[in-house]
C-alpha cells in the first residue's frame, strides 16, 4: 500500500501543477483585459484574483502531496469545494444573464465612444482606435462616422478602409468569448474535481498507511 500511496502522490502532484497552469493562463487573460480595455479594469482584476486564488490553492494542494500531510490534503479538499461551488455559480449567472450582460457591454462601448477627444485627429489613440486595430472595423457603425477616418480605421497589412463597423463586431467578439469562458470556467472546475479526489483519496491512504504502521509495531 506505500506503493499505491506514492502512485497517488505522483497523481496528485501532477493534476495540482496542470491546476496551477489553468491560474496562471487567467491571470494572464486578466492582465490581457487590463492592457487593452481599461474601461473592463473591475472585471479584469476579478480574472486576475480568481487566477491567483486559483496558483495559490494548487501550490498548497501540491504542499501537502508532497510533505504526505493528511489535514493539509483535507483542508486542499474544503477550498476546492468551496471554489466549485462559486465557480457553478457565477458560470450559471453569467450564462442565465448573458443577455442583460451584453446590454452593459453595449452601454460601454457607447460610453468608449463618446469619451473619445474631439475633434477626432488621425492619430487618434482612444479606446475605440485600440478597437479598431484590434478588430479591423471603422467607426461606431462604418467609417461614414467620421468626416475623414483615422488611420486606426485602415488595415495594418493592406492599408486598405475598414468597412465593418465596431459596435457589433465588438459585441460579436464578447458573445463568442463569453461562451469560450464559460466551457474554460466548466473545464477549470473539472480539473478542480479530479484534484479534490485525488487530495482526499491521498489523505485517506496516508491515514491509513500511519494506522497500519501502529498496528504492526505493536
Amino acid at each position: 500500500m506505500a506503493c499505491s500511496t506514492g502512485v497517488l502522490k505522483v497523481f496528485a502532484l501532477f493534476w495540482d501543477i496542470v491546476y496551477a497552469i489553468f491560474g496562471l493562463i487567467v491571470i494572464g487573460l486578466g492582465v490581457h483585459v487590463v492592457y487593452k480595455f481599461e474601461h473592463f479594469n473591475t472585471a479584469a482584476f476579478v480574472i486576475i484574483g480568481l487566477g491567483v486564488v486559483v496558483v495559490l490553492a494548487a501550490l498548497f494542494g501540491s504542499l501537502g502531496a508532497a510533505r504526505e500531510s493528511s489535514n493539509i490534503s483535507k483542508t486542499f479538499v474544503f477550498l476546492l469545494v468551496v471554489l466549485i461551488v462559486l465557480e457553478v455559480l457565477v458560470v450559471g449567472f453569467l450564462w442565465i444573464f448573458q443577455t442583460s450582460l451584453l446590454i452593459n457591454v453595449d452601454k460601454t462601448f457607447d460610453q468608449l465612444w463618446n469619451d473619445q477627444p474631439v475633434p477626432i485627429k488621425p492619430g487618434n489613440q482612444s479606446q475605440i482606435a485600440s478597437l479598431e486595430r484590434w478588430l479591423d472595423c471603422c467607426g461606431n457603425v462604418g467609417p461614414k462616422d467620421y468626416m475623414l477616418p483615422p488611420n486606426s480605421c485602415y488595415n495594418s497589412e493592406s492599408d486598405k478602409l475598414n468597412l465593418e463597423g465596431c459596435r457589433q463586431k465588438f459585441l460579436d467578439f464578447i458573445a463568442s468569448r463569453w461562451t469560450t469562458f464559460n466551457f474554460v470556467s466548466l473545464v477549470l472546475v473539472a480539473v478542480e474535481i479530479i484534484c479534490a479526489l485525488l487530495a482526499y483519496v491521498l489523505a485517506n491512504s496516508i491515514v491509513n498507511r500511519w494506522r497500519r504502521s501502529k498496528y504492526y509495531q505493536k
